[in-house]
């Protein structure tokens, strides 16, 4: 008895090793995409812009990291502001303090602290700008917010305003009013410095974005945390 005997059957794949690998290189940078899409639109809901604003603030942030306009020329060295990095961020604070959705106070006490923590960490680098160790910006925008509104619903819209303004004031106009400072970040060279230059990278537009993250979780964990232990005390009253 001879065992039955079946036709071979080849499979051919619809995309070789290389297109693959190819395909797999091209998903990085949408996924990265549309990760930052989703990160910065979730922060800016939560921070106190509507679902609608939030998208359009998000994409208009992405397409201004394209646009430097420039606004000055000092010693040569022309400076400009960056739509998406800087623009966006003074928009949105705009936004929130114009809708109510952040007390005026609190904000502006807020800008003030990390205005003054930011210039102190803030250094003027010749050929690479004014630089600052990453965490202390948002770091300092979550503890504002969370102090002057005391852990409230608004700490998230605070921690914004204070971390983007703040960081602006304090590591970028304060620096560049001082006199000498253009002429040493250019190193004596025809530059052009945009503040937000680096646009959704930039400083200012990622302190908001995390500050806003760290602000709302930690204030969320008081709040309830204050919630249980007044639950404690009530039932114990009773």
């Amino acid at each position: 008895m001879t065992p039955a005997s079946f036709p071979a059957i080849a499979f051919i794949p619809f995309f070789s090793t290389d297109m693959i690998l190819v395909l797999g290189l091209l998903m990085v940078p949408v996924l990265l995409l549309y990760l930052y899409i989703v990160v910065s639109e979730e922060a800016f809901e939560l921070a106190g812009l509507k679902a609608w604003a939030a998208l359009l603030m998000t994409l208009g942030a992405l397409a201004g990291s394209l646009i430097d306009i420039p606004f000055m020329t000092i010693d040569g060295v022309t400076l400009a502001v960056n739509a998406g990095g800087c623009l966006i961020p003074l928009l949105i604070s705009a936004e929130l303090l114009a809708r109510d959705r952040v007390e005026k106070g609190p904000a502006l006490l807020s800008v003030l602290l990390v205005a003054a923590i930011s210039y102190y960490f803030s250094v003027p680098t010749p050929g690479a700008g004014i630089l600052m160790p990453f965490y202390i910006a948002p770091l300092a925008g979550a503890f504002a917010g969370i102090l002057f509104t005391r852990a409230g619903i608004a700490a998230a819209g605070t921690a914004y305003i204070g971390g983007t303004m703040g960081t602006l004031l304090g590591a970028d106009i304060f620096h560049l009013l001082t006199p000498g400072t253009v002429a040493h970040i250019a190193g004596g060279k025809a530059a052009v410095l945009s503040i937000g230059g680096a646009g959704v990278f930039d400083g200012i537009f990622l302190t908001g974005i995390f500050a806003v993250f760290l602000a709302a979780v930690v204030a969320h964990r008081i709040r309830n945390n204050e919630a249980d232990v007044n639950n404690t005390h009530f039932g114990r009253d009773k």
